[in-house]
């Protein structure tokens, strides 16, 4: 198939050091070009994608001349795709499903992905364009809107090769994310101070930090490491004994669980959101209906089987699994003429 993907333009589309969805549609169109497919990333100059490029902006928001504003510049890159739907089987956008009034004027069949938890209004857009492909990245997100099913369930998937295993982890708890309220850094804290355990924390240092989470910081029990990518986010999640998860706040998905689990490290999680769709319970990790079961399953996790973890997060959440099911979705839209 010729396939399109339409990315974000937060970030360039690279391998490293972009967004989120920017480094997924990354992954998935390596994965799909190895399945055998033509594959076109849509997206800002200065990206280095898998297959070919059409850079539609100059570059990301507000960045080498593209306008400063961030919807401006994501309409901008859908329109110019859709303008060239002719040479695509499907195009597959990743862009906040703006995507869908657009896709009347569309001569591929399209795919639409939103990879954030839908509100009122992504509802209300649905709604105005039934019948259109819009998958979801767990089951609980489009959950709270019963009649709006989407046309499949695609768990994320990432790069298996990426995270080293590692067997022997050292003598330290994690805590891996953005330092606000709904990632429960402060609840993390907590749970491994009653617990006599040593804690790392690492992300991107903002104002919440500074003024809630540095205070804490002893540089014994309770230490920061900074912000990580790559190989040092690797070694930082293999050595852990467990992730912990305290979320405040339910999620769609939650990519930190995967890259954990991929290196055999356990994660501890509050019950919410999508959560129990990614940890297997007893298996990769253990789930807790509240903060104060969370403790007691801390403990329980050390006593899994690390390569145990690593299997069944190759197997559920590889990158390639993704790719085979959107491939398998493309292929069922345009045999039956994109509807």
């Amino acid at each position: 198939m010729r396939i399109g993907q339409i990315a974000t333009l937060s970030t360039p589309v690279r391998r490293e050091g972009g967004d989120s969805i920017e480094t997924l549609v990354w992954l998935l169109s390596r994965e799909l070009i190895a399945l055998g497919h033509e594959v076109t990333v849509f997206a800002c100059a200065g990206s280095e994608p898998c297959g070919r490029l059409i850079p539609t902006l100059p570059g990301p928001y507000a960045g080498d001349g593209s306008p400063a504003n961030w919807q401006l510049c994501e309409w901008i890159n859908l329109c110019r795709a859709v303008e060239q739907s002719e040479h695509f089987d499907v195009l597959h956008s990743h862009a906040y499903l703006w995507g869908l009034p657009l896709q009347a004027l569309s001569r591929a069949a399209m795919v639409h992905t939103l990879h954030v938890t839908p509100y009122e209004d992504e509802a209300r857009l649905r709604s105005l364009f039934p019948g259109r492909a819009v998958t979801a990245v767990s089951r609980w997100q489009w959950s709270a809107y019963p009649s709006l099913r989407p046309a499949a369930v695609i768990h994320h998937g990432i790069d298996t090769g990426a995270f080293t295993f590692s067997p022997e982890p050292q003598d330290y708890v994690c805590f891996l994310g953005r330092f606000i309220p709904d990632k429960g850094p402060l609840q993390a804290i907590q749970i491994a101070r009653n617990l006599g355990l040593r804690l790392l924390l690492a992300g991107p240092q903002n104002d919440y930090f500074r003024q809630h989470i540095a205070p804490l910081v002893d540089g014994r029990r309770i230490e920061y490491v900074g912000y990580l990518s790559g190989p040092e986010r690797d070694r930082f999640l293999g050595a852990a004994r467990a992730l912990l998860y305290p979320l405040q706040a339910p999620e769609p998905f939650g990519l930190v669980q995967v890259e954990a689990m991929m290196c055999g490290t356990p994660v501890v999680a509050l019950r919410i959101g999508a959560v129990p769709e990614v940890i297997d319970e007893g298996v990769t990790g253990y789930t807790a209906a509240s903060m104060e079961a969370f403790a007691e399953q801390v403990l329980r996790s050390f006593a899994l089987d690390r390569r145990s973890i690593r299997a069944r997060a190759e197997e559920r959440f590889s990158a390639a699994r993704m790719a085979r099911e959107y491939a398998a979705l493309y292929e069922r839209l345009v045999s039956r003429g994109g509807c």
